[in-house]
């Protein structure tokens, strides 16, 4: 190595350090309190408000929201007739209505509409009426959803990063959400009360948030948890609601500390690529929250203090939402995710094309209150120039040729089974998506109940295995890597090996061999081929275990089916899709049903219908390939052929004919007409 290769090593080291070094929490946020701001100045103050007045004058789009949303404060305003407390029922959630939960969510969403229709307008009777909505939240003896009183959550599994003896749950995400909404309340109707409205709201704030957590944070199991939505979502709003309090509270500045240090820990378990291993749904909740916060943190240090230059965050702000797309893993889906206003501000801040893009063509305006506030973003949106994505923290990958609904799109997953909270058992599962619809997808499964998040959580089919579109052999499932009040299993689970993307084609390798207890199943392979320039895919399993065990590989159809000797019809909304078994030895396929279930008092059982592919393993190694296509001429065809230790798959379709070599290290593919 010579001096000068040595002395840029040296700087890339240095430029990494700076980017990933940690910050100084308390020092970044200890002279906060010093400066006395005049309220609003959390999300804006009295400037933008003007600027915000003149664009709701000029921009049509704006101005019709502002008038919707005039017409909801009406709504809040003349109410006929208050909603009484409903009595406490801690099992809300176990028969399907939480009627004190719909009693908070009124009175919060109207105390902050009718502050924000005070700011805008500046009449009294806006601030008037906010402040009993606030107050009503204010006489409640707790803002915890019922799903978390120690009752119900206590037997949860607890996520990564979290002690199994947890026995302290007085602050939850819904608590922490209404002290968000009072904390803007209060920024915005400040000037509108009286000493004693200021302080009940003040003193409401403190009592039932910031103080449950100030010097308590050890005992509280999402403050450590940052691979955790809640993580993000408890730390920001203790933030924001710390943020409106220091000039009262000049002492909070801790509390706003330790919440840029918990939102900054979850940032940093955002994977490389953006990728979020709840999945995008929670991505998307845990960003929308604590985006409020790193916005009012950014603002109050003059943009010292800025989230928003997070590594993570600055130069991949929306590929999971965007390249995400048709990922429905978890317990989150595959449609678009983030608030309209969410995705403005990401791409206004990072200046990202991409978020814009997707923003413009992806995500529809609810055109509330912070679009108001975040309007659509002045970045130029651009198309990728690239479709396809492999997330690589989390082993997460989607292939497409575009983002036409026409086109095949293959969402794959991997990585680790070690989040007990909103994970399945699912490596080595896939998506496939086209013409707008989950031709094999995942199960629509029920709402939560009460022993979702425990450790029956297992045998929900919609957690399951059987509930996923997988290889078992003699029954075998996969297991997880967490259990209650069991030690943690490192490795629990398999890997995406390969990813390629080309023009014309893609792929995927995975190994979820290492996500089974290995009894029965001792090596699974899984290649992923989506043919773009033919609009096809190929799922080649090669499936190790003992002679004579029964191999199924499953699927869960999104579409209905239609089962004959050698093919499934996918039936769906808009066209047909056939799938061809092949592979080395005689394929059987097989339907079922899986109960659809819910331990809701009030909802009843269902059905899941599946198809499978099932055969007896003929040696120690078996092939078993699924061609997928749309119906066309009837004359397509697929087999699989050994030369050595190389398969070769020749697939003749729509006039032609494409081969495809697989290797131990690769895959190959040449292509040309029909007989050559």
């Amino acid at each position: 190595m010579n001096r000068k290769q040595f002395v840029s090593l040296v700087l890339i080291f240095l430029l990494w350090t700076k980017l990933f070094a940690q910050p100084n929490f308390v020092e970044a946020t200890k002279d906060l309190s010093k400066i006395k701001r005049p309220h609003p100045y959390l999300l804006f103050d009295s400037g933008d408000k003007q600027k915000m007045m003149e664009r709701i004058k000029t921009v049509q789009a704006e101005q019709e929201a502002f008038e919707k949303i005039v017409w909801v404060g009406k709504k809040y305003l003349y109410a006929p007739e208050e909603l009484k407390i409903p009595e406490k029922n801690i099992h809300t959630r176990f028969y399907g209505e939480d009627e004190y939960r719909k009693y908070m969510s009124w009175n919060s969403d109207g105390a902050l509409t009718l502050a924000f229709l005070y700011q805008m307008t500046g009449e009294r009777k806006y601030a008037e009426k906010a402040y009993e909505y606030a107050e009503n939240i204010c006489d409640l003896d707790s803002w915890i959803n019922r799903a978390h009183y120690f009752e119900i959550i206590y037997p949860r599994v607890w996520p990564y990063n979290v002690k199994d003896d947890q026995v302290v749950f007085s602050f939850d995400i819904t608590a922490s959400q209404y002290a968000k909404n009072l904390a803007l309340v209060y920024d915005w109707i400040y000037n509108g009360m009286t000493k004693y409205q200021q302080d009940r709201i003040r003193g409401a704030l403190l009592e039932r948030a910031i103080t449950l957590a100030r010097g308590n944070y050890e005992y509280h199991w999402w403050a450590t948890a940052y691979k955790c939505n809640w993580s993000a979502i408890c730390h920001a709003n203790l933030g924001i609601t710390a943020l409106a309090l220091l000039n009262e509270d000049p002492q909070l500045t801790d509390v706003v500390a330790r919440s840029y240090e918990g939102v900054w820990n979850v940032y940093q378990n955002i994977e490389e690529n953006g990728g979020w291993q709840e999945g995008r749904g929670y991505w998307s909740f845990a960003m929308d929250q604590s985006v409020i916060f790193a916005e009012a943190l950014k603002r109050m240090t003059a943009g010292n203090v800025n989230l928003f230059r997070h590594p993570k965050i600055i130069h991949h702000p929306c590929d999971f939402a965007l390249f995400g797309m048709t990922a429905g893993f978890c317990d989150s889906g595959g449609e678009a995710v983030g608030a309209s206003w969410l995705i403005n501000k990401l791409a206004e801040e990072t200046g990202s094309t991409d978020a814009a893009w997707y923003g413009k063509n992806f995500v529809t305006s609810k055109e509330d209150i912070f679009d108001l506030i975040w309007p659509a973003t002045k970045v130029e949106p651009k198309e990728p120039a690239v479709f396809s994505k492999h997330f690589t923290g989390i082993d997460w990958a989607v292939m497409r040729k575009n983002f036409e609904p026409e086109n095949i799109a293959i969402a794959c997953k991997a990585g680790m089974n070690d989040d007990p909270h909103h994970g399945h058992l699912d490596c080595g599962t896939f998506n496939l998506t086209w013409q707008g619809q989950s031709m094999i997808g995942e199960l629509k499964g029920a709402g939560y109940d009460e022993k979702y998040f425990g450790e029956l959580r297992w045998e929900y089919p919609k957690a399951s295995s059987k509930g996923h579109n997988l290889v078992m052999v003699n029954g075998e499932e996969q297991v997880e890597a967490k259990y209650k009040d069991q030690p943690w299993k490192e490795g629990v689970g398999g890997k995406i090996t390969d990813f390629q993307t080309r023009t014309s084609w893609d792929y995927v390798k995975m190994d979820p061999s290492g996500a089974y207890p290995g009894k029965e199943l001792k090596q699974w392979i899984r290649w992923i081929i989506l043919d773009k320039e033919n609009n096809f895919a190929i799922v080649v399993d090669k499936v190790n275990c003992a002679k004579g065990s029964e191999i199924e590989v499953r699927f869960q159809p999104g579409a209905d089916i239609l089962v004959n000797a050698n093919q499934v019809i996918l039936q769906g909304e808009k066209s047909q899709m056939e799938m061809i078994p092949f592979g080395d030895g005689e394929n059987s396929i097989i339907t079922g049903r899986i109960p659809k279930v819910s331990l809701k008092f009030n909802e009843t059982s269902d059905w899941h219908k599946y198809y499978s592919i099932k055969r007896k393993a003929k040696a120690n190694h078996n092939f078993i390939g699924n061609l997928f296509i749309p119906i066309s001429d009837g004359k397509t065809k697929i087999e699989l052929k050994e030369t050595g230790d190389k398969q070769l798959i020749v697939c003749q379709c729509n006039g032609k004919e494409v081969k495809y070599e697989i290797s131990a290290n690769s895959i190959t593919r040449t292509s040309g007409k029909a007989g050559q």
